[in-house]
């Protein structure tokens, strides 16, 4: 019988060749497909079902983070860089998968709450948020960093990624997330990692309070090394700016009420000497009457549901501009035009009130990024 069969092929040896290439295409396709379906969120939710944040719930945590924001998927931290990084990924998913159907709830979480201190390492962070990091990543890689495209983290190429998400280089820029922060002095200074600050950074991250006693109690064991409670805007510089009626690109304004009345940060972050460092709008009825506390929540409401919605906006200005980049459209003023929005965007959202330092201000910003949004989008429909 095989004999036969041999002999039929040689007789037919064009009609066997075409099913080779038809079945071996048909093979490798379905094979892409499967690591494609087994690489996204929504498989991983599958072990990782819990709501809210820690052990079980890294995929809902990772959704309401500012790396699902950035569409930051699950293997462009947990597998490393490169067609062999990605591999070695998937491998360790099989181990993974198999644990998941032989150890007990209590052992799962008992790895889930304890992850070995390399499972994100400090190198894999700077490749998205450093140009040298990226590039020392990039040139050590081994093999090509993809066959096809399977994440986000393959094409990562600074500065140019790390400003489309409107990014500082960690290592160069002290402006970071609104407050002035020198990584490169604490990371080769004092041999920081990543984690030593930012542990849980996505699935259990800390509150603002936990991460600012973490600064101070770090401080006060090197005396003199910060200013402490004694000048804030040397760190706080978003909030200060925000205040003050600057810091946007191309919007002026002007300085808040409380900013003209000489209201130091303590008369209303009033509990910062007992560790609680955000104020309640019950700090407001201190110098206001009760119906501040309504304009108070007003402002937070109004702000909240206008970063909301250019949130959303943002995913569709990106995902619009990259499809012009893959048709050989030129984009690049679109680009500096939705950069400086996005800039503009963070800098409202790092003051961390939700316009309440200086409402008029903050509404005029989110107004200028919708503008600019809306704009993008108008003449990449306007223009083919």
């Amino acid at each position: 019988m095989l004999l036969r069969f041999i002999d039929w092929c040689k007789r037919h040896i064009i009609l066997v060749t075409v099913l080779a290439v038809i079945l071996v295409a048909a093979f490798g396709f379905v094979n892409i497909q499967i690591l494609h379906m087994t690489s996204e969120p929504e498989f991983c939710h599958l072990c990782h079902p819990a709501k809210g944040f820690g052990a079980l719930a890294e995929v809902d945590s990772w959704e309401h983070s500012a790396h699902g924001d950035a569409g930051v998927s699950c293997l462009d931290c947990h597998g490393r860089p490169g067609v062999v990084g990605y591999m070695k990924a998937k491998m360790g998913g099989l181990k993974d998968t198999y644990m998941q159907l032989t150890i007990s709830k209590e052992e799962k979480l008992e790895i889930l709450n304890n992850p070995p201190e390399d499972l994100v390492p400090a190198w894999h962070c700077m490749f998205c948020h450093s140009d040298e990091g990226n590039k020392e990543v990039r040139e050590a890689t081994a093999g090509p960093m993809k066959l096809v495209k399977m994440r986000m983290l393959d094409d990562v190429v600074n500065p140019e990624f790390r400003m489309r998400k409107g990014l500082p280089d960690i290592m160069t820029d002290t402006f970071v997330g609104g407050t002035y922060f020198d990584h490169e002095l604490h990371m080769e200074g004092f041999d920081f990692v990543c984690r030593d600050c930012h542990f849980g950074v996505v699935h259990n991250p800390a509150t603002k309070t936990d991460r600012m006693n973490f600064c101070l109690a770090c401080h006060a064991e090197n005396e003199d090394s910060a200013p402490q409670m004694s000048d804030c805007d040397t760190c706080h510089q978003a909030q200060f700016s925000m205040n003050e009626g600057t810091g946007a690109k191309g919007v002026e304004g002007d300085a808040s009420l409380m900013f003209g009345a000489d209201i130091g940060c303590e008369d209303c972050h009033t509990a910062v000497s007992s560790g609680i460092f955000r104020p309640t709008k019950e700090s407001c009825v201190d110098c206001h009457d009760e119906d501040y506390i309504g304009i108070f929540e007003e402002w937070a409401g109004d702000t909240k549901a206008k970063i909301a919605e250019l949130r959303e906006m943002r995913v569709n200005v990106e995902a619009a501009l990259n499809d012009a980049d893959r048709t050989k459209r030129d984009t690049t003023e679109l680009w500096q035009r939705y950069e400086k929005a996005l800039y503009n965007l963070n800098f409202v959202e790092d003051d961390g009130t939700k316009g309440v330092h200086n409402n008029d201000y903050a509404i005029s910003v989110l107004d200028s990024v919708k503008e600019d949004f809306k704009g993008v989008m108008a003449t990449l429909d306007s223009q083919w």
